[in-house]
């Protein structure tokens, strides 16, 4: 393949980002509690996925949180970005020197609040060719309409497809519509070493 035609596609959290409950969930403990009286796990999921999918606003989510766990809604936003705060910065740095000679999107379960801390704070702006979030599809991973959505955007064939996701499930979805190689990725270190492969036009094992 000649420059850029392969076209490498990552997920964020996990791949890029460390996700962080616990922290996330001290965030939103009250003084003097041993630990949250409340977790993000107690959280009915609808509350989550309607945000993720762009169904809520910011505002609606901001507040039924603040409801649920009876805080400031500062509290809240202080609990969002912990959950993000950190980054694999040497795998940042990989990928950003992938994207000089490769085209280089992401495709990401993700919610207005994370995306903007993780876009200014950890990635910058303009770090991807193009992005493909959840809340802005309305749209997710697993559901194949995503990556057949993606592949329609991108015009590309699938055998020029490299996705790298850290949950099983969704690189298995993304096989079925298509896309020959998917990494289930575990460590950033390994990672590299198989896109570094595949960049230098050696086979995928």
């Amino acid at each position: 393949m000649k420059k850029r035609e392969k076209l490498f596609i990552f997920d964020i959290g996990g791949v890029f980002v460390k996700l962080d409950p616990a922290s996330r969930d001290r965030a939103v403990s009250k003084a003097g509690d041993a630990g949250p009286s409340m977790r993000y796990g107690d959280v009915p999921e609808a509350i989550f996925r309607d945000f993720r999918l762009g169904r809520s606003t910011e505002v609606d989510y901001v507040q039924a949180l603040t409801r649920v766990f009876d805080v400031p809604h500062e509290r809240i936003y202080e609990a969002e970005h912990a959950y993000v705060a950190e980054g694999f910065h040497e795998f940042i740095e990989f990928v950003r020197r992938l994207r000089e000679n490769h085209r280089v999107v992401c495709l990401s379960n993700n919610q207005a609040i994370h995306w903007r801390h993780i876009s200014e704070n950890l990635l910058g702006a303009g770090y991807f060719d193009r992005e493909y979030l959840s809340h802005e599809m309305g749209l997710e991973k697993p559901d194949r309409v995503i990556f057949e959505a993606v592949s329609q955007a991108e015009g590309c064939s699938e055998k020029d497809v490299f996705f790298i996701d850290d949950i099983e499930e969704n690189v298995l979805s993304a096989r079925e519509v298509g896309w020959q190689h998917c990494i289930v990725h575990r460590d950033s270190v390994e990672t590299a070493k198989l896109l570094m492969a595949l960049a230098a036009e050696q086979t995928l094992n």
